[in-house]
């Protein structure tokens, strides 16, 4: 799994059933016993500019249109994470990166 990786995740909670989500953390953390992830939902609202949308296509895996929830960001154990489903294009990512400085508090 790398950063940008589509992944199919079981998250305990309130988000219920297995869901895409996003892997977020840094390539170079690969020893940990956990990911972090930002979970997608295919309840998509225009009006959120901190959840950039992700159309479907062959390279990301998903079915339907779908928005990343960067304000839910879970730490999820490894095997909570079931398989790799595709790859986010890069001007995706880029979205994704300039959402989470926001929620972070990173960006000034």
């Amino acid at each position: 799994m790398r950063r940008g990786d589509v992944v199919l995740v079981v998250v305990p909670s309130e988000l219920g059933r297995p869901r895409p989500g996003v892997i977020v953390q840094s390539d170079q953390l690969t020893g940990l016993s956990t990911a972090v992830v930002c979970p997608l939902s295919s309840d998509v609202q225009n009006d959120l500019p901190l959840r950039p949308i992700v159309e479907p296509d062959g390279k990301n895996g998903l079915r339907i249109r779908s928005q990343i929830m960067t304000d839910k960001l879970l730490a999820l154990k490894r095997d909570r994470i079931r398989t790799v489903l595709g790859k986010l294009d890069d001007t995706t990512v880029e979205q994704l990166d300039r959402a989470l400085l926001v929620i972070l508090g990173l960006a000034r």
